[in-house]
């Protein structure tokens, strides 16, 4: 009796998420897995209007954007399910990991360092330092200049453990 593991893919909707996609599939692609695929809208972006109605209609788009990735990819007979929360982002994605029993967060980064990730912060450090699970980093370093050809050699990913 196979085991299903629990893969929880934070995903930003923006030209990086279909490199994510991909990456975090390709890595399980032999075993058993439910991906569980999050996006996280900030919460400021609701201060002056409905916040109900704006978060539908954020979820309505991630799960269409998502799915056309996935298609796109010639991924979708994965195992999936999509979820849009409101929040502060790396709180989001811990407290999602929680409850749901998350095996492995998988996170694209942009491997900033120094005065850039304390300016722009990191939530993918911020999920690695903080959570009770492994997290997976996928480094998202000149995926805009690269070819699909080159983004498939890019270099391992890397895991961090925090435990």
């Amino acid at each position: 009796m196979k085991i299903e593991k629990n893969i929880l893919i934070a995903i930003n909707l923006n030209f990086e998420t279909p490199f994510i996609l991909r990456s975090a599939a390709s890595l399980f692609r032999e075993a058993s897995v439910k991906f569980y695929i999050l996006h996280v809208v900030p919460a400021g972006a609701f201060s002056f209007i409905n916040k109900k109605k704006m978060l539908q209609s954020k979820t309505d788009n991630a799960r269409k954007s998502v799915e056309h990735e996935l298609e796109e990819a010639g991924l979708h007979y994965l195992n999936y399910e999509i979820f849009v929360s409101l929040g502060v982002a790396a709180s989001e994605i811990l407290n999602f990991s929680k409850r749901i029993g998350i095996d492995v967060i998988t996170i694209g980064t942009h491997q900033r360092i120094g005065f850039k990730e304390f300016v722009f912060g990191s939530v993918s450090f911020a999920v690695a330092k903080n959570s009770i699970c492994p997290v997976l980093l996928i480094p998202l370093r000149n995926i805009v200049e690269s070819t699909e050809d080159e983004l498939a050699k890019e270099p391992a990913i890397s895991l961090i453990n925090p435990l």
